[in-house]
C-alpha cells in the first residue's frame, strides 16, 4: 500500500475503534464485560477466516505458533480482559486516558527494547498529544485509586508489550496469518472462563446485541487489528504510535452524534493539542527520513 492508502487505512482503523465506545454502552446492557470479549473474538475469528483465508498460512514450527499465542495473550486476552474489568468500576473518561497512555508507554519501550531513536520533536509530540487527551476528559475525570485503576494500567502495559513483541518477533510471519491466528488461539481460552462461570446470558442474545457484536468483531476487531498489524509491519513503533491519540478523540465525536453527549471548550482545546502533537511527530518523521536519505547518498559518494 502507498502512504496515502496507509493513511486512509489508519483513519478507518481509528474510526472502527472509536465507534466501539458508544456501542459498548449499548452492548453492556445485554451481557457482562467478559461475555462481550468472547463474542467480539468469536465474530472476529469467523470474519478473519472468511476474508483473509487466502493469506493465512499455518506455521509448521512450534516456536512461531507459541509466539503468536503470546501475542494473542498480550494483545487480546490480557489487554481487553483487564480493560473491560477495569472500566466496569472506573469512569469511561479515566479508562480512555489510561488505555490511551499506550503511545507514551509504547514509544518508551521501543527505545529501551527495540533501540529505536527518539527525536525531541517526536517525544514532544507524544507528550502534547497525551496532554490533549487529558484536556478532553478533564471535566469528567475522577480518580479514586483502586483495583479498577490498576487493571486499566495493566491493560495499557499489556497492549504496549504486544506491539513491541510483534515488532521484534512476528513481522516476517505475515499480517493476515498473525491477525487470524491470534483470534483462533484466544477463543478457547476466553471460552474456558466465560462458560464455566455462566457469564453468558442466553436470554439476552437479542438481534440488537448480535448486530453490535458482529460489527465489533468484524470491523473493529478483525479488520482494524489487521490494519494495526499491517502498519506496524511497515513502520517503526515510534513513527506511528502518537497517531493513536486520534482514537479517543474520534470517540468523542461519535458519542456526540450517537449519544448526544455535549462537547465543551476543553474538548476542542484537547483536539487542537492532539493535532499539534501528531503534526510534530509526523513532521519529524519526514525530517528523519530525509536525513537518512542524505546519509545514504553521502556514503555512496
Amino acid at each position: 500500500m502507498s502512504k496515502a492508502e496507509d493513511a486512509g487505512a489508519f483513519i478507518a482503523m481509528a474510526s472502527f475503534w472509536a465507534l466501539n465506545y458508544p456501542l459498548v454502552k449499548f452492548a453492556i446492557v445485554y451481557q457482562s464485560s467478559l461475555s462481550l470479549l468472547f463474542f467480539r473474538i468469536f465474530f472476529a475469528a469467523i470474519t478473519s477466516f472468511i476474508i483473509f483465508r487466502k493469506g493465512i498460512h499455518f506455521p509448521r514450527d512450534l516456536g512461531t505458533n507459541l509466539k503468536i499465542l503470546v501475542f494473542s495473550l498480550l494483545n487480546l486476552i490480557f489487554f481487553m480482559g483487564f480493560w473491560f474489568l477495569g472500566e466496569s468500576t472506573e469512569s469511561s473518561a479515566l479508562s480512555s486516558i489510561v488505555i490511551y497512555s499506550y503511545p507514551v508507554i509504547t514509544i518508551a519501550l521501543s527505545a529501551m527494547l527495540l533501540k529505536e531513536k527518539l527525536s525531541r520533536a517526536r517525544i514532544a509530540g507524544t507528550a502534547i498529544g497525551f496532554a490533549g487527551l487529558i484536556f478532553i476528559f478533564i471535566q469528567q475525570l475522577f480518580i479514586k485509586p483502586g483495583l479498577g485503576l490498576v487493571l486499566l494500567i495493566m491493560a495499557a502495559i499489556s497492549w504496549s508489550l504486544a506491539t513491541i513483541f510483534f515488532r521484534k518477533y512476528l513481522t516476517d510471519v505475515g499480517s493476515m496469518t498473525v491477525n487470524s491466528l491470534q483470534f483462533l488461539y484466544a477463543l478457547p481460552i476466553v471460552a474456558a472462563f466465560v462458560f464455566p462461570l455462566h457469564l453468558v446470558n442466553f436470554s439476552m442474545l437479542t438481534p440488537q446485541f448480535l448486530i453490535i457484536m458482529i460489527y465489533m468483531g468484524a470491523l473493529s476487531t478483525s479488520v482494524a487489528y489487521w490494519i494495526y498489524i499491517r502498519l506496524y509491519t511497515k513502520y517503526s513503533v515510534s513513527e506511528i504510535s502518537s497517531f493513536f491519540f486520534t482514537v479517543p478523540a474520534l470517540s468523542i465525536i461519535f458519542s456526540y452524534f450517537i449519544l448526544r453527549e455535549n462537547n465543551t471548550l476543553f474538548t476542542y482545546g484537547g483536539f487542537a493539542l492532539i493535532g499539534v502533537g501528531i503534526f510534530l511527530s509526523s513532521w519529524k518523521s519526514k525530517s528523519m527520513r530525509s536525513e537518512k536519505l542524505a546519509d545514504a547518498t553521502s556514503e555512496e559518494a
